[in-house]
Formats: C-alpha cells, structure tokens, sequence
C-alpha cells in the first residue's frame, strides 16, 4: 500500500496544476478560445530539463543508453500517433471528445509519474530527485493543457462552472493512472528504463510540437525564459541528487 500512496502522492502536483490551468476560465471572458502564452518559453525549458535530467540520463543509468534511446522514440512515436485520433475524437464528440482526448494523454503521464513515486519510495529507479523533477515538470505541462479544456469549453457557451469542471475532470484521471502503476510497481520495474525513455520522448515531442513554437513567438523573452527554466530544473537535480 505504500507504493500506491507514493504514487497517488507524486501526482498530486500535475493534478493540481490541471485544475489551476482550468481556474483560468474565472478570469477571461466568453470570447476567449485557449490560453495564454506568457510561461511558454519557461514550460519549455522546464520540460525539457526534467525530461534529461529526472528521466533520460537516469534511465540510461539503470539499463543502458541502448533501452533508454529505445524508450524514448517508442513513446515519441506513440504520442504522434495519438495526437490525430485524439483530435478526431475530439471534432465527433464535442465538450465530451475534448475531455476524452485530454484523458487519452493524462494516463499514461499520472502512470509514469506513479511508478516513479512507487520506486523512489521503495529505494529503487531514479530516486526522489528523478520522480520530484518528472512531477514538477508534467504539472507545469498541465496547467496550459487544463486551460486548453476549459477555456473552449468557455467560449462555446458553457459556464465557468462547467467549464472549470471539465478541465480539472481530464486532470483526475492521472490519479487513476498513478495508482495503478502503485500497485504494479514490482512487476513494472524490469521495464523501467524503457518506461523513463518513453516518458522523456513524449516531453520532448510536447515541447517541440506544442512549446517550442509558441515561445520563439515571444522571440528573445521566449528563449530567455526557457533557458531560465532548463536551468532551474538542472539547478534542481543537483540540489536533490
């Protein structure tokens, strides 16, 4: 049971950051259809550093860089794979689909930060200052992927109410995704460098695909503030490790 509380426990940070990005809704009005670019550049960098330093680099560690490499373009390719069918679910259902294509991501990111809660409690895989740095950095993905559900959510006509609802909702499904990587952390563990190289692909696909973008939009602030958050999060690995 103390593997899945840890697990339950490590995600707690990316739940919430859901459901702050989905607050965003009580402060924009009707007419507002995504969220705010400001903390692209920082996301970025900060996304980037956890993926390196919290889950890449420890992986390699653990089982060689051939199974860490392996992971990281599986979980890359299944995430370029995902994104298409998630959109479509998305434009057939509507308000539901939006929630749903949420999910689809926020599983498998609430199971990858369970499992390394659950190994950093039983002494095993990258340790505290691995699952700390994957945690912090997935909830910083996840406030502009809360806002991401909310805020369409807004200007289509729903509530703030509804509207925050449903953002949070895509959120708690980690929690799900968190204990049971908990519960099957033995049996998991084998398999964790590929699941760390995985986890790191589909952070660095995020940041080129959906970041990286939207902060060189701010031009030198962008760059600025990215460098500013890989720095951080390597500040943050030698503080912890």
């Amino acid at each position: 049971m103390h593997r899945i509380a840890a697990a339950v426990w490590m995600d707690l940070v990316p739940c919430l950051c859901t459901a702050l990005g989905a607050g965003t809704v009580f402060l924009t009005g009707r007419r507002t259809a995504g969220p705010g670019r400001g903390a692209m550049g920082l996301s970025a960098g900060i996304m980037l550093g956890a993926g390196l330093f919290g889950l890449l680099l420890p992986a390699a560690e653990e089982g060689g860089w051939p199974a860490a490499l392996a992971g990281f373009f599986a979980g890359a390719a299944a995430l370029a794979a995902l994104g298409p069918l998630a959109g479509r679910v998305t434009r057939k259902k509507g308000a539901a689909g939006l929630v749903l294509a949420s999910a689809f991501y926020n599983l498998p990111q609430g199971m990858a930060a369970g499992l390394a809660g659950a190994l950093a409690a039983s002494g095993e895989g990258a340790g505290a200052a691995g699952a700390l740095a994957f945690s912090l950095g997935l909830g910083v993905q996840n406030f502009p992927e809360g806002a991401a559900v909310s805020l369409p959510l807004r200007a289509a006509g729903a509530s703030r109410r509804a509207a925050f609802a449903a953002g949070a909702a895509s959120g708690l499904v980690e929690l799900a995704g968190a204990a049971l990587a908990g519960a099957l952390a033995v049996r998991l563990a084998p398999a964790l460098p590929w699941l760390m190289g995985a986890a790191a692909g589909t952070m660095a696909l995020t940041v080129a695909r959906q970041l990286a973008p939207a902060a060189r939009g701010e031009g030198g602030r962008g760059a600025a503030c990215a460098a500013l958050g890989f720095g951080g999060m390597l500040a943050l690995s030698a503080l912890l490790g």
